[in-house]
């Protein structure tokens, strides 16, 4: 009977991101014409409620999201254990722009979304991001810069979420993600779900804006860096 759930899940799985693929192709059109992050916004979001509901209504995935709390021009940090972080992220807390990695600009699905609707991982994301956490806009990093590893625990930090907090004067805001098997992970296929429901827990923590300075940057995002850290373990835990 297990091995029928798991068979069943896989396929449901498949199901549910050829869907997502069909409808990132399908938006494409849309997001294009409006070009700008901020406006394309509810149309990403639309899409990847829709996809977050199907998840939960299949059981595939139950959220449990009592941990989050409302969320404002803060930069969002997350730890990143499956593929789909960010989409949940997004889905759940409103008014959050996301920043996206050079690599996704060369999937055929979502080249031209990613394009549009992300801001970019470079020097300019300071620059670019800074307009919209003064409006109380968030943007969500994952600063491990790629997926958690299949063992557990954490990448390596990078400092640029650290660095554009402290340049724009912008709060922290940590969000933990647990999850009760391992799924849609570096290196792991996307259709390996097992035959349970995975719940996602999300739990947060805020680090107060600082007051930006033009002098001592990489000393003082070496340490919050270190304070994300601690905090992400504390979390996960």
């Amino acid at each position: 009977m297990n091995s029928v759930r798991a068979v069943v899940r896989s396929i449901g799985t498949i199901g549910v991101f050829t869907l997502f693929g069909i409808g990132a192709l399908a938006i494409t059109p849309i997001v294009l014409v409006l070009r700008r992050p901020d406006r394309c916004h509810p149309v990403i979001r639309t899409l990847w409620r829709l996809v977050t509901r199907i998840l939960t209504l299949t059981r595939l995935l139950r959220i449990e999201d009592g941990g989050l709390k409302p969320i404002s021009g803060s930069v969002i940090v997350a730890n990143h254990p499956s593929l789909i972080d960010v989409l949940l992220i997004v889905s759940l807390v409103p008014r959050t722009l996301y920043v996206a990695k050079h690599a996704l600009k060369g999937n055929p699905f979502l080249a031209a979304i990613v394009r549009t609707t992300a801001l970019p991982d470079d020097a300019t994301l300071p620059e670019r991001a800074a307009p919209y956490l003064a409006k109380g806009w968030n943007v969500v990093i994952f600063p491990e810069g790629t997926r958690s590893p299949a063992e557990g625990g954490l990448q390596p930090l990078r400092r640029g979420a650290a660095q554009l907090a402290l340049r724009t004067g912008s709060p922290i805001a940590c969000i933990g993600i647990r999850v009760s098997q391992r799924i849609l992970g570096k290196h792991q296929r996307p259709w390996d779900v097992g035959d349970r429901t995975v719940a996602y827990r999300f739990s947060l923590s805020v680090i107060p804006a600082e007051k930006p300075q033009s002098t001592g940057l990489h000393s003082r995002a070496v340490r919050l860096t270190e304070s994300i850290r601690q905090i992400f373990d504390q979390l996960r835990t």
